[in-house]
């Protein structure tokens, strides 16, 4: 007999509770929790990188994290009525999911208050109490963000006493976006962790054909550990969400529209095109294997992986032209120095490409 899926399991359990409900409809009424019962949303938590959080959009709450309102999360959480909560951040590493990680350099900030050293022996301390209380560092831009104060220097003259803290941009863990309440998690990752960047520099910024190696055999190396702690942070977030929680792990559209590309091109000596996407297939392979461990684990069917972004951002089709003199007019991509772009958003998906992964993912997902 083939294994039920939890999500078919999910299903029909929501129907006889439908059918039950239907049935005591006269007796139940007027039974808030009941009714709440029935109306409860969905709920969606997104983690990982800047595929998940919202590079390349343009649209953006902050730019720490790069979120935004128009990503592939966002959509599909609208597309099933869910709530939804965007903890992915641009940059992000899967020790990110597990961990805090400070966002930005670290800044300065000085202040004078009247602190008497008879009522307020501990004038420094007095200072930082006040320089928290007050924000001196500034207030965060999300509610997982937070700012660590570091006493730098002070010194008081009288009643006076002048300070200086070094303020840090911080957010938490991922995982404590997930709650036992949760019903789904989407997440890309393991990009940074292998190099995406370096990649992009030395493979279509640069063009150098040693370099680009490198960085191309260095990924290649990563890559199966990547997807061992991918592994391990998926199994964590599924155990805080008590079990309940939907996993899906997508993977990444292809970053150039063509499947051989030499470098230098006036003179290839290296086919950075193919290497590049073999390592693309590679991380599919690896990421598809590792989803499919998870779910032969004692109880667990919860994890998905969605290996159909590639196939609706249409293959290679929409990728990057890597070529010196390039064509981009059918790219999803943001190029490489496009004018009123940030750094940070070269090389992710422009709305088209956004538009195209929530499609895949709507598609996992049912909706």
């Amino acid at each position: 007999m083939p294994r039920i899926s939890r999500t078919t399991r999910l299903a029909r359990s929501a129907v006889a509770l439908v059918a039950g409900l239907g049935a005591t409809a006269a007796l139940t009424a007027g039974t808030p929790s009941v009714a709440a019962a029935a109306a409860r949303q969905p709920q969606v938590v997104q983690l990982g990188d800047s595929y998940s959080a919202g590079n390349g959009t343009g649209t953006y709450e902050e730019r720490d994290c790069y979120r935004s309102a128009d990503n592939y999360g966002s959509q599909v959480a609208a597309s099933i009525g869910a709530t939804y909560v965007d903890a992915a951040c641009s940059g992000g590493v899967v020790p990110d999911i597990l961990n805090p990680r400070a966002l930005g350099n670290a800044s300065t900030k000085s202040a004078t208050y009247s602190i008497d050293p008879a009522t307020y022996p501990d004038q420094k301390g007095e200072w930082m109490r006040r320089a928290q209380t007050e924000r001196l560092c500034g207030v965060p831009a999300q509610p997982d963000f937070s700012y660590t104060y570091t006493f730098v220097t002070g010194a008081g003259v009288g009643s006076l006493y002048t300070g200086t803290v070094s303020c840090q941009l911080m957010t938490r863990a991922q995982i404590d976006s997930v709650t036992p309440d949760t019903d789904y998690v989407f997440v890309t990752i393991g990009g940074n962790d292998i190099g995406f960047s370096t990649i992009v520099v030395d493979c279509l910024t640069l063009r150098d054909p040693t370099s680009c190696k490198q960085a191309l055999d260095a990924a290649t190396a990563k890559a199966p550990t990547m997807v061992e702690r991918t592994k391990a942070a998926l199994r964590a977030v599924e155990q805080r969400s008590g079990g309940h929680a939907q996993v899906y792990l997508l993977s990444y559209p292809f970053l150039i529209n063509q499947e051989s590309y030499g470098i230098p091109e006036a003179a290839p000596v290296y086919d950075a095109g193919k290497a590049l996407n073999d390592l693309q297939r590679l991380g599919d392979q690896l990421q598809a294997r590792g989803i499919a461990e998870l779910n032969a684990e004692p109880g667990a069917d919860n994890y998905h992986f969605v290996d159909t972004v590639k196939q609706a951002w249409g293959g290679r089709v929409h990728g990057l032209d890597p070529r010196v003199v390039a064509d981009n007019s059918n790219a999803w991509l943001v190029p490489v120095g496009t004018p009123g772009r940030d750094t940070a958003e070269f090389v992710h998906p422009t709305q088209p490409g956004w538009n195209a992964t929530a499609g895949a993912l709507r598609t996992a997902v049912g909706s």
